[in-house]
């Protein structure tokens, strides 16, 4: 094992113990509540009488599952203790049921799902939240109740009476774990679906479908959670949010495996996304023309979905042993966990315990979306390093290394782009090269001719550049390509940056200068690029002809 992974493990654990520390010295450790609410509710889930048909129940606590048939009114009766506050409120919670409640006989509240012919709306799970009269201590209340779902025909919720406040916040911590594994998800799914949109080397999608799966599972735990209420009083949405969630939470997982997986399965992959949007569509067509409600379409979804989990581990098997697939492999030692917890979650939904449902499976698939996501950033690492060596590949493709500038190849791309559409500007081409330069090769060395090259190419990029492109061309052979210079401010400059390059000999025990020929490109007088590159070109030669002949009249 690495030194540097042995350190990241000791660190992870130092953390670890430190934040069990914490959490153990909290619940352990005496100490006064100070939270910003009070918390001093009523709890009233004590002592009801409960009818229903021909049967009476003394000394009900609630909650309770009476089991009744579909449809049939059940009523609760207690009497209120003393409410000293004005502003205290009853928190009622209706699961998928009509709900009428009255004081003494007289009614103060009334929720009852209408139907005036027009599309269904889903039945929701609602809490109310209930002004007390004045004056309502030591009377009777009763709650009457209805619900056309045989899973929450005879549900018995909690009720507690207190400040609004109080209440609210009572659900809220209650709920504090699926509400922070929401958020959780969601912050990494959108941060999936960032990614995805940066990572070009990547072929396919399975970061987007990875993404989707943790925000589809994170709004389908928020519904779960009994607080989306707080924020959306849309009835469609609080009641359907979670079913139509479910299908969709299964398309992208099934594409996911499709795309990072399965090497041979792929289409049945594609056809189990296909199962699952038919199933969807099949439960909101159900559900709105009133014909199946949600919660009861909501048993083939679990079906499907038990299967899919089983069929695709099968199938991962058999790629894993037949094929040496190694990506089956990590994804079936991955998915022993959350396999776990969801069979449990599965198991405990069809026991209709509702309540529970969305706890397990959010601890369990945070696990399993925590272990594939290392597995895909893997991918996607290699895919972004795969994207860097190629934009390095691109970039030294048309750099040239000792000084920076543009290479032949760039300067011919360049120049291509020219041909293909001059921008009307006055273009200018200077076309240099370096004296002597294998004269200072042979007596001084290669280190000091790349020297005297960078000293060059400095001085080029110093006056030249500001006013167009520079390009070494090879060897000793520079090119600039210049934009709207006069004669003179153009011959000020080529003088200036041979005087730099000239003042160098103080520095070394060679003289260094540069041969250059320039010309205008003049769209009547030549044919073609080439034609004027090469008349550019035997200016810079005649030139280079006449400093040799100088500084032979010189040694002469």
């Amino acid at each position: 094992m690495s030194k540097a992974r042995r350190n990241r493990r000791i660190l992870f654990f130092l953390l670890l113990t430190f934040i069990v520390g914490v959490v153990y010295l909290a619940l352990t450790m005496p100490s006064e509540d100070y939270g910003l609410v009070k918390r001093s509710l009523i709890d009233l889930n004590e002592g009801w009488t409960v009818e229903y048909e021909d049967t009476i129940l003394q000394e009900v606590t609630f909650p309770r599952e009476l089991h009744l048939a579909e449809n049939t009114t059940y009523t609760a009766t207690r009497t209120l203790p003393e409410v000293s506050s004005d502003s205290a409120m009853l928190r009622v919670r209706s699961s998928m049921q009509d709900i009428i409640v009255y004081i003494d006989g007289v009614e103060i509240f009334r929720d009852v799902k209408g139907n005036d012919g027009r599309l269904t709306v889903p039945d929701a799970s609602l809490w109310h939240f209930l002004s007390i009269p004045e004056g309502s201590s030591g009377k009777e209340i009763t709650l009457e109740m209805v619900s056309p779902t045989r899973a929450f025909s005879g549900t018995l919720n909690e009720l507690y009476a207190g400040e609004g406040i109080d209440l609210i916040s009572q659900v809220v911590r209650e709920n504090a774990l699926k509400i922070i594994l929401s958020i959780l998800f969601l912050i990494l799914g959108v941060f999936m679906l960032i990614l995805s949109a940066f990572v070009n080397n990547l072929e396919d999608n399975r970061l987007i479908y990875l993404g989707g799966f943790a925000v589809l599972f994170s709004v389908w735990l928020f519904g779960e959670s009994k607080v989306m209420q707080l924020f959306i009083g849309n009835h469609f949405i609080i009641g359907g949010i979670s079913y139509m969630a479910i299908p969709l939470i299964a398309i992208s997982y099934v594409l996911f495996l499709k795309e990072s997986v399965f090497q041979k399965y792929q289409s049945v992959m594609v056809g189990a996304a296909l199962v699952f949007f038919v199933n969807l569509m099949g439960n909101v067509l159900l559900q709105v023309f009133g014909i199946q409600n949600f919660i009861s379409s909501m048993d083939l979804t679990v079906v499907l979905v038990s299967f899919m989990i089983v069929g695709s581990m099968v199938l991962m098997v058999i790629e894993w042993k037949m094929d040496g697939n190694l990506q089956a492999k990590t994804m079936i030692m991955s998915s022993f966990i959350p396999a776990g917890f969801l069979i449990a979650e599965v198991s405990i939904f069809l026991l209709g315990r509702y309540e529970m449902t969305g706890s397990l499976t959010g601890i369990g698939i945070l696990l399993f979306f925590l272990q594939i996501s290392y597995f895909t950033f893997r991918s996607v690492d290699k895919a972004i390093q795969s994207e860097r060596e190629s934009e390095f590949l691109k970039k030294i493709a048309y750099v040239d290394i000792l000084t920076g500038m543009g290479n032949r190849a760039a300067f011919e791309k360049y120049v291509d782009g020219l041909r293909k559409k001059h921008s009307g500007k006055q273009l200018r081409l200077a076309m240099m090269d370096i004296n002597n330069l294998k004269d200072i090769n042979d007596h001084f060395g290669h280190k000091e001719g790349d020297e005297a090259i960078r000293k060059c190419a400095e001085a080029m990029k110093k006056y030249l550049l500001p006013y167009g492109d520079c390009f070494r061309l090879g060897g000793d052979e520079f090119a600039a390509i210049l934009y709207d210079l006069d004669e003179e401010t153009y011959e000020h400059l080529i003088r200036c940056m041979r005087e730099e390059v000239q003042a160098a000999k103080n520095n070394h025990p060679y003289r260094v200068d540069i041969a250059v020929g320039s010309n205008v490109y003049l769209e009547e007088r030549f044919s073609d690029f080439s034609s004027f590159i090469h008349e550019t070109d035997l200016r810079m030669y005649e030139n280079k002809r006449k400093v040799k002949e100088n500084q032979l009249e010189v040694m002469g």
